[in-house]
Order: C-alpha cells, then sequence, then structure tokens
C-alpha cells in the first residue's frame, strides 16, 4: 500500500497499474485499509457515490463486488468469493487467511526503533525506510478517507529518515545518506532536512559539483514554487563548500587554467553569499584608491498592491535576470536579492551614469515584455568605506 495498491501471490500479482475501473480498485484498497473490521453496504454505497444520486445502488454495490472477487481469482490461491466475504449486508477479509501488508510491517519497525537505542535502533529505522516505497495509495490518496492515514505515514516516514541520517552522519556513513536522502526528497520534494544532508554529503563524499548543482536547483525551485529565500543554514553550507573545495595544488599554471572563465558575455549574476562577499572587497578597494561605485536595487511588484500569480511572477523576474545580464557590462556584478529583487553592483559608474543603466534596464525590459503588468522601481546609494550605504540586511522569508 506504500508507493501503489497490489496484491501477491508467489508469482501472481494484481495492481493499480492495469486498466481496470476505479471503482473496483477503491473498494478493495479501502476494505483492504479497514481489514480489521466490516464494511456495511452503506459505509461501501456512500464511498463509491458520495454525491451522486444513482438507481438501486445496492444491486449496483453486488455487481461491483461480484467483479471485484473476479479480480482476486487471479492471485491463484483461494477464490475470490473465499477471499473476500459478503454476508448479513456487510463485507470483509477473511480472517483465516494470513496477510502481510506493508504498513503493518513499517508501522512495527517504527514500533521496535522506538524500544531500542544504538546501532539496533538505526537497524530497525533503515528496515522502515527501506519498507517505504512512496506515499500511502497515492492514486486514492485525495480520497476524505485516505488523506489523514497518508499524512500519518508520510510523517513518520520523514521522522524516521531523519533521525536515521542523525546517526549515520555521527559515523561519517555519507554514502547511506545520500541514498535515503534521495529517496527522500523524490517523495517529498520540499522537505529541506532531506536537501541540507544530500548536499552535505556529496560535498563529503568528493561530488562537490554535484553537491552545487543540487544547491542551485533546491534554491530555483523553492523560488519558483514558494518565493522563498534559501536558509542562512544552506547559504552557509553553499559558501563552505565553494570555500574548500579546491585540494592543495603546486602547479600555479593548473590553477590558472582553472581560475580561467569561460567567455560570457553581460554582467556576471551569482547567489546573494558570493554577492556579499564581492561587495565586502569592493569595500575595501574603495577606502584604499577611492574610485565609486554604486549598488542599485531593483523591486518588482504587482499593480495596486496585488498578490501576482506565483507562475506569472517567477516567469517575470526570469525575464527580467535575463535583461540585467544583457544590458551590464562584464565587469558589473548582480544577485537575486529576495523573492521580488535584484541588486546590482556598478564599480566605477557616477550617480548619473548608475541611473541611466538602471533607465536602460527597465525600457528594455518594457520593450521586450510590452503586455507585462509588473510596475518596476529602483533606488541606487553610493558604497563608501565608512560603511553609511552598506549592504542591506536580506529579509527573512
Amino acid at each position: 500500500m506504500l508507493g501503489e495498491f497490489s496484491i501477491a501471490h508467489g508469482e501472481n500479482v494484481i495492481n493499480d497499474s492495469s486498466n481496470r475501473s476505479k471503482k473496483l480498485w477503491l473498494i478493495l484498497e479501502y476494505l483492504m485499509t479497514f481489514r480489521d473490521r466490516e464494511v456495511s453496504q452503506n459505509e461501501l454505497i456512500e464511498l463509491l457515490w458520495p454525491e451522486d444520486e444513482i438507481e438501486n445502488p445496492a444491486n449496483t454495490l453486488k455487481t461491483l463486488i461480484y467483479r471485484v472477487r473476479a479480480m482476486l481469482d487471479e492471485l491463484g490461491c483461494l477464490s475470490g468469493k473465499e477471499l473476500l466475504l459478503y454476508r448479513r449486508g456487510a463485507c470483509t477479509w477473511n480472517k483465516e487467511v494470513q496477510m502481510v501488508v506493508d504498513v503493518d510491517l513499517f508501522e512495527s519497525e517504527l514500533k521496535k526503533a522506538s524500544t531500542v537505542e544504538g546501532p539496533e535502533r538505526l537497524d530497525h529505522l533503515l528496515e522502515a525506510l527501506e519498507l517505504y516505497k512512496g506515499d500511502f495509495l497515492p492514486k486514492t490518496a485525495l480520497e476524505p478517507w485516505a488523506v489523514p492515514l497518508a499524512t500519518y505515514y508520510h510523517s513518520n516516514y520523514l521522522q524516521a529518515a531523519h533521525q536515521a541520517v542523525n546517526m549515520l552522519s555521527a559515523d561519517s556513513r555519507y554514502g547511506e545518506i545520500i541514498a535515503i536522502c534521495q529517496k527522500g526528497t523524490a517523495i517529498d520534494p520540499y522537505d529541506e532536512e532531506m536537501h541540507y544532508w544530500l548536499i552535505l554529503s556529496l560535498y563529503k563524499t568528493g561530488e562537490q559539483q554535484q553537491a552545487l548543482q543540487h544547491y542551485d536547483y533546491v534554491t530555483n525551485m523553492f523560488y519558483s514554487r514558494f518565493g522563498v529565500n534559501p536558509t542562512d543554514r544552506l547559504t552557509d553550507l553553499y559558501k563552505e563548500i565553494i570555500s574548500e573545495t579546491n585540494s592543495s595544488q603546486t602547479d600555479l599554471s593548473v590553477i590558472k587554467d582553472d581560475l580561467r572563465e569561460d567567455y560570457r558575455p553581460g554582467a556576471f549574476y551569482c547567489e546573494y553569499a558570493i554577492f556579499k562577499d564581492i561587495y565586502f572587497l569592493n569595500m575595501r578597494t574603495i577606502a584604499r584608491t577611492g574610485m565609486t561605485i554604486h549598488v542599485c536595487l531593483l523591486t518588482i511588484s504587482e499593480p495596486h498592491g496585488a498578490r501576482p500569480q506565483q507562475k506569472t511572477f517567477n516567469r517575470t523576474m526570469q525575464r527580467m535576470r535575463d535583461c540585467i545580464g544583457a544590458s551590464l557590462r562584464r565587469g558589473d556584478v548582480f544577485t537575486r536579492y529576495s523573492v521580488s529583487q535584484f541588486l546590482i553592483m556598478l564599480p566605477s559608474a557616477t550617480y548619473e551614469n548608475s541611473s541611466m543603466v538602471m533607465e536602460r534596464i527597465l525600457k528594455t525590459f518594457r520593450q521586450q515584455n510590452p503586455k507585462n503588468p509588473m510596475e518596476l522601481k529602483y533606488s541606487i546609494q553610493p558604497m563608501t568605506p565608512e560603511g553609511i550605504a552598506s549592504i542591506p540586511h536580506r529579509p527573512e522569508e
């Protein structure tokens, strides 16, 4: 029942991927879920036709039960009539037939894990995670009776995964953590804890490039789906990876080759954490040389303060990013500062020149997106050695 619905006896299997009526599977799934009790005829009628008025539902239900039993005949053990009992206006599984159900095994392993400590506890947690092939009855997930159960099993799975990962990390078993987190992020793409441990474990096993690629994937996903920034914990991990990726190297020419940038026209786009480092480096430069650098904050908002549709807003932000990159010089730097803002650093530019640059960006964007209704505005401040216009604190999302 975890990840799919299937019933097997020996090599004979029936599952919900076959092209049969949805109502047949719904009856089987419901009866299997509540296999420890009798389910009345009225309960099944309400399950199958909660809002529909049909003529003679009792007879229609009997026909469906007959077809369900015919499906069970394919298992090649007892007949469907012997497996699924229908008497006195109620339906139930034959209690004398032994069944092994994955949700029962899953809960059993979690219960055992809660009563022991150390390696034995970890073994039970790992066994439970192995049993969890996916969420509870995924094709029936939106049925009102299935929602709380799916939530219950999903929550227990994530809790067990987090516990197992923390125990494995104590022994630096990062390869096993990667396997757990890859499966976990496929089951729950929005569990940030799983993504954090996956990135960290990839890094610890020498897969730095994969770790950075997954960080980019996660930050872009949370931006596009929820309009939120990565947490400080993820950002700090990203900075640690990029700062410690390189090993010792004595050949300077090799280092120069590694530092050589592929030619890319336009401005340099980077993560906010890198932008901050560049900012503070430039602060030191202007203190020594007196050069002028301006920082610009570009904000995109829905007209009249209305809440935009996330998909439309994400598309606007991507197009603005492309517009900024193409409108600036290669020596200019910019980053996404918040859900709706970009920060731009313009070296060797006066306030007037910076204003012209920003107006050019807005004009180009309007020309390329004439029907886009978003409001665009910007502000400009000079960087000063005294930190009068120091970089603003990034808002928490």
